[in-house]
């Protein structure tokens, strides 16, 4: 009887060895992690629907005034507010109107019920609707930001040269 040749052995046995996971299994996995990450999102959107994260982001006039920058002295305070074209400005004291001009990156959103919350250039919350504000800066002709949303015609505007405080 002629001899059985000898079998060879490899020396990297363990890459000789057949996938934990076969063809099959991979795609079961797969399919597995797709459905889960589909029920997630839909968790999520249902549960975010109706809530006030819904805000609608809108433009306020901003210079190029960037904190760390000297500023102007003249005291800028009032309460956030929105009128009927969507444009923020301050309420002061005496009912008068204040339309600021805010620092660069400043932005505003407002909400399904028509509340107003102003924004800094890091995304974080200066004010809301209502919230009394105060910073420095200066005042100049509404003319020197011609080309800016919301600002009046013509008059003077507030520019805020400082970093803004919620005030109460």
């Amino acid at each position: 009887m002629p001899e059985a040749p000898e079998e060879i052995h490899s020396s990297f046995d363990r890459w000789d060895q057949r996938p934990a996971l076969g063809r099959r299994g991979l795609v079961v996995m797969i399919g597995v992690v797709v459905v889960i990450a589909a029920v997630a999102f839909g968790v999520v959107s249902l549960v975010s629907r109706g809530t006030e994260t819904q805000a609608t982001a809108i433009k306020v006039p901003t210079s190029d005034w960037i904190p760390g920058q000297p500023g102007g002295s003249e005291t800028i305070r009032g309460a956030l507010a929105i009128d009927s074209r969507r444009c923020t400005y301050l309420r002061a004291d005496d009912g008068s109107e204040l339309w600021p001009v805010w620092p660069a990156g400043y932005y505003a959103r407002i909400d399904d019920a028509g509340r107003v919350s102003l924004y800094d250039g890091g995304d974080r919350l200066v004010a809301r609707d209502g919230e009394s504000v105060q910073a420095s800066g200066s005042y100049a002709t509404a003319a020197a930001f011609a080309g800016q949303t919301c600002l009046p015609p013509d008059g003077d505007v507030a520019v805020v040269e400082s970093e803004v405080s919620r005030l109460g």
